[in-house]
């Protein structure tokens, strides 16, 4: 037992334990939770150091606890983009890890341990790869499987605009909902569910505050591309010159760029090749005046805008006023796990993202 040493919720800390006890009761090796000490912005996001020991071999992973199970691949996909942020191997730590979802883990090279004894470690001198094994019955660990709430849809919408604007947390429900574009019954079950999360605290009475808000972000930013994105509406085009957006101005249009292109705005250091569009108000007249051409494989992409552009100023006079915010870019970049634009997600990080409000 670490007895509440570790910095996460008492509900996480359980879980890390019950799969820990199941690695080494399975496995008959030695493996030992050691609390871990954050020594940069880079290093949010751990909650333990695990430290496995099999003969003279020792392995040590700074180890990331989901109280939510993973079911889909592009979240392991982008969750492998943000190893690469730290500098001690990562692990995953889940509540049950299906075989399916097992072997992909493995695929990526993606070290995870699970309550029911599942596990993936691959080190110098140590190899272990357990999978298939039943979800263990243990209630209170079974409520916690299904994605929370907070991560449906809406509530991305929510979770981003108190990321863009971690003001809005102390302010009242109505403000929240404007700024995330959501009806105002949305805003109760979202705080909830972040506060369960230990995300939101109360630091005054009634007065609410986000906390940890890098590893909210990140988790955000792993969930995007497959709970959000497909739901902002995305049509594909081609325009009849390459290089036609160069000399857009797409504040005209009520857009903004998302990804390579925001990011080479931003950076200076990526060539886009796919150009992607976030639209507050129609599509008609910018796909009119720039010719653009419907294409299920175009490299053009339009997607609804869901933020309030209100909410933009906090960020605006950071970068030019046709770029989406560079927590959207950032975001659209992990989801292509192209080694490229991970390293510019990672410029982006360092220049615009990692002094987050704590």
């Amino acid at each position: 037992m670490v007895n509440g040493l570790l910095h996460i919720p008492g509900e996480a800390e359980q879980l890390l334990e019950r799969a820990v006890n199941a690695f080494r009761h399975l496995t008959d090796m030695g493996a030992q939770i050691v609390p871990y000490q954050t020594q940069g912005l880079l290093d949010t996001g751990v909650d333990a150091i695990v430290e496995f020991e099999k003969g003279t071999v020792r392995a040590r992973y700074a180890t990331e606890v989901k109280l939510a199970a993973i079911d889909r691949f592009k979240i392991l996909e982008t969750w492998q983009g943000l190893r690469g942020f730290y500098r001690e191997p990562r692990m995953l730590v889940v509540p049950y890890m299906t075989a399916e979802m097992a072997e992909r883990c493995r695929l990526l090279k993606i070290p995870f341990l699970d309550a029911a004894g599942n596990a993936y470690l691959d080190a110098p001198g140590l190899f272990v790869y357990v999978a298939g094994r039943k979800k263990p019955d243990i209630p209170e660990l079974n409520t916690k499987v299904a994605p929370h709430q907070a991560f449906k849809p809406t509530g991305m919408r929510v979770i981003f605009a108190l990321l863009l604007n971690p003001a809005l947390a102390g302010r009242n429900y109505r403000d929240i909902a404007k700024a995330a574009g959501v009806a105002l019954g949305t805003v109760g079950w979202v705080l909830r569910d972040l506060h369960t999360k230990g995300y939101l605290h109360e630091v005054l009475r009634g007065e609410k505050r986000l906390y940890n808000p890098d590893r909210l972000m990140q988790e955000w930013v792993a969930f995007y591309p497959v709970k959000l994105r497909p739901k902002l509406n995305v049509r594909r085009f081609r325009a009849p010159h390459p290089d036609w957006w160069k000399n857009v101005d797409l504040a005209e249009y009520e857009a903004r760029w998302g990804g390579e292109v925001a990011a080479d705005k931003l950076t200076g250091y990526l060539k886009p090749a796919t150009f992607t569009i976030y639209l507050h108000g129609k599509p008609a007249r910018l796909i009119l005046e720039q010719r653009l051409r419907p294409d299920v494989n175009g490299d053009i992409e339009v997607l609804e805008a869901f933020w309030d552009v209100a909410e933009e100023t906090a960020w605006q006079a950071q970068q030019p006023d046709d770029t989406a915010p560079p927590l959207l870019a950032y975001a659209d970049l992990m989801a292509t796990t192209d080694s490229r634009n991970l390293e510019t997600a990672r410029m982006i990080y360092d220049r615009y993202l990692a002094n987050a409000e704590n």
